[in-house]
């Protein structure tokens, strides 16, 4: 019995056994079917698939290692995050959590680095699975670089577009087929003076164009959106700014590529057209004074050649305007002066102050006649080209020549009378100096050999008869040296007389002794006049001495 039971429970063990290996069978099947479905997917879906757990990569399909141009054994094991760009890794972290809470449903796409160190753009999706009984992260991705390099060159497109529209420095608006003004730029906002706002989108260009010209606009509008080249792509019109202006404008306009839309630059020639009418008039002007300036004048290119001519100059040269419109100037040049003016006419287009602006120079006629000229020359400014006027100076030269001649002469005579001159000066100082040396003479002798004895006698016993002859005879001297004495007094004029006898006396070498007996004077008087002499002769309180002062001085 016990040996049956067993057996029973050994064939319902044993069923139970069969029954576990069949569904152990049958989930086997379903593993292997679900490892091949996956394998499939993932050999052969064009996404990247990748199974991150710990944040390692357990599983990486090929697409995912070839997006970063690393091997799938060169990634499983390695950090997930390793080929995430190093500005992207917080934010994709960020995104991928919110993904896994259900917080975002949209794919996020970043960057990363690939084995060459080179930046591609992906797009992924994550999701929590189970992988080896444990949590893990499904990771889908597409490798977007293409797409991002699109929109990267689209964007620069348009804001290159843009920057253009806004930034090309004139008018410039987009027209529809219907004649709407759809987009406008600032240039267009400044020269109109209406707004972004009053015209985008709004109204037809037909708005702004006088009334004159609407209609052959209207019909170029037209054409050129059946044929791009119907109508002309440049022309000028009046335009009316929003202050009621009329302004002169020049149009450009052509299509844009596959489309109806126009594109139109607008170019204000207002003001250019007042100042090439200014201009005109100034031409004008300007040509009537260089043909009336009463001077001859030449307009000179960069390479010497004469480009016009007025008629003084003509007349100046014998020749004819159109002999020498287009001739060079070194033609009418003496041969001496034509290096020297070579030199100053490229100098000056160098720099206008290089050379000189005024200068002569040896100027030829059409017969080889030469003439002396003065030029003055300037740059035409902004340009390579000068501006010379002449004037003949040949018979100011002539009477230059003559007057220096005679000047020479001059020269010649009135060094002549110099020379002569100084000869007389010579003379008459000696002749004076002969009358100064005689006079001094003439005084020392009457008081040397004269006055002491007349002095003596006068002090003997005379008869009456012999005082007057002797009286008569010191009269007659006195008389005989008084100018002589009055030159004396001219000499010394702060000298009394009887100082003016001491002075002379002691530049005789006279002693005080010597003087008292001759003057009749003591010999403390004659000290006392002595020292007064030298006060009066500013040599008081030095040792300068009064005879030697007085010969110099004399």
């Amino acid at each position: 019995m016990n040996d049956i039971m067993t057996f029973e429970a050994l064939k319902r063990r044993l069923s139970d056994l069969e029954k576990s290996v069949s569904k152990y069978s049958s989930v086997v099947e379903t593993l292997r079917e679900s490892e091949h479905i996956y394998r499939t997917i993932s050999e052969k879906s064009f996404a990247g698939i990748y199974v991150v757990q710990n944040g390692r990569f357990r599983t990486v399909n090929a697409n995912a290692a070839s997006y970063a141009g690393y091997t799938v054994e060169e990634l499983i094991g390695t950090k997930s995050d390793r080929i995430v760009h190093p500005e992207d890794r917080e934010r994709v972290k960020r995104n991928a959590r919110e993904m896994l809470r259900g917080e975002r449903t949209s794919p996020h796409d970043f960057r990363i680095m690939t084995k060459k160190e080179e930046i591609r753009w992906v797009m992924e999706t994550v999701a929590s699975i189970s992988y080896d009984g444990k949590p893990a992260i499904l990771g889908n991705s597409m490798d977007i670089s293409e797409r991002k390099l699109a929109e990267e060159m689209l964007q620069q497109s348009e804001n290159l577009y843009r920057t253009i529209f806004e930034n090309t420095g004139t008018a410039t608006i987009i027209i529809e087929e219907d004649t709407i003004i759809s987009l406008v730029n600032t240039e267009f906002e400044k020269m109109t003076g209406y707004s972004k706002e009053d015209w985008e989108g709004k109204r037809s260009w037909t708005e702004f164009v006088a009334r004159e010209d609407v209609e052959r606009m209207r019909r170029y509008h037209y054409l050129r959106r059946d044929d791009a080249n119907a109508a002309p792509r440049n022309y000028e019109f009046s335009l009316i700014d929003s202050w009621k202006r009329v302004r002169d404008v020049f149009l450009t306009v052509a299509m844009i590529p596959g489309t109806k839309k126009s594109v139109a630059s607008l170019a204000d020639m207002t003001e250019q057209k007042i100042a090439l009418r200014k201009a005109r008039e100034s031409v004008n002007w300007y040509r009537t004074i260089f043909e009336t300036t009463g001077t001859a004048t030449i307009i000179i290119e960069e390479d010497t050649v004469m480009s016009l001519v007025n008629t003084e100059f003509a007349q100046l040269s014998g020749a004819s305007k159109e002999y020498c419109e287009g001739r060079s100037w070194t033609d009418f040049i003496v041969p001496e002066d034509v290096e020297r003016m070579k030199y100053y006419h490229q100098m000056r287009r160098i720099d206008s102050n290089a050379a000189p602006r005024n200068y002569e120079f040896g100027f030829l006629d059409i017969k080889g006649n030469r003439k002396d000229l003065m030029i003055t020359i300037s740059m035409i400014p902004g340009t390579k080209k000068s501006v010379a006027s002449l004037l003949d100076i040949t018979d100011l030269k002539q009477a230059e020549e003559e007057a220096k001649k005679r000047e020479q002469e001059v020269h010649s005579k009135s060094r002549n009378l110099e020379e002569v001159n100084t000869a007389l000066k010579v003379l008459l100082k000696r002749r004076e100096d002969d009358k100064n040396e005689l006079e001094e003479k003439v005084l020392l002798n009457v008081r040397e050999l004269a006055v002491p004895y007349i002095e003596k006698l006068k002090k003997t016993r005379l008869s009456s008869n012999q005082f007057i002859y002797l009286t008569i005879l010191e009269k007659s001297l006195n008389d005989i040296i008084s100018p002589f004495l009055h030159n004396m007094k001219v000499k010394y004029s702060k000298l009394t007389p009887t100082e003016i006898q001491v002075a002379n006396l002691v530049k005789e070498g006279r002693t005080s002794k010597e003087m008292s007996e001759l003057l009749n004077l003591s010999t403390r008087a004659v000290d006392f006049h002595r020292g007064n002499i030298r006060r009066k002769l500013g040599l008081k309180n030095k040792r300068s001495n009064l005879q030697s002062f007085l010969l110099t001085h004399s």
